[in-house]
């Protein structure tokens, strides 16, 4: 299952803000300039949830390492017959899920 945009630009924003806190105190700690710490904090915050953002969504579309659903093999073109749901049953318990 895929992430939805929302949810990727939810992460880009938290994990910015963590990290751009994380550049400003180190920025005030050599220069002891806050307004060197804030301006350098704003500008890449800005540019980095841009590009965290752009990474996440290329990620999203690489299948490597991403497991399949254990039941995505199975091809569903109409509504499930007894006997279908049955099998279902089977392998889902086959694969410990019931």
């Amino acid at each position: 299952m895929r992430e939805r945009h929302q949810r990727s630009i939810v992460k880009s924003i938290t994990w910015r803000v963590l990290a751009s806190l994380t550049t400003m105190a180190i920025v005030y700690a050599f220069t002891r300039r806050l307004d060197t710490s804030l301006l350098v904090g704003t500008v890449e915050s800005a540019w980095k949830i841009v590009l965290y953002y752009l990474h996440e969504r290329l990620w999203a579309r690489i299948a490597w390492g991403v497991p399949t659903h254990p039941l995505s093999d199975l091809p569903v073109t109409s509504p499930l017959s007894p006997e279908d749901k049955h099998i279902i049953r089977q392998r889902l318990q086959e694969l410990g899920y019931l």
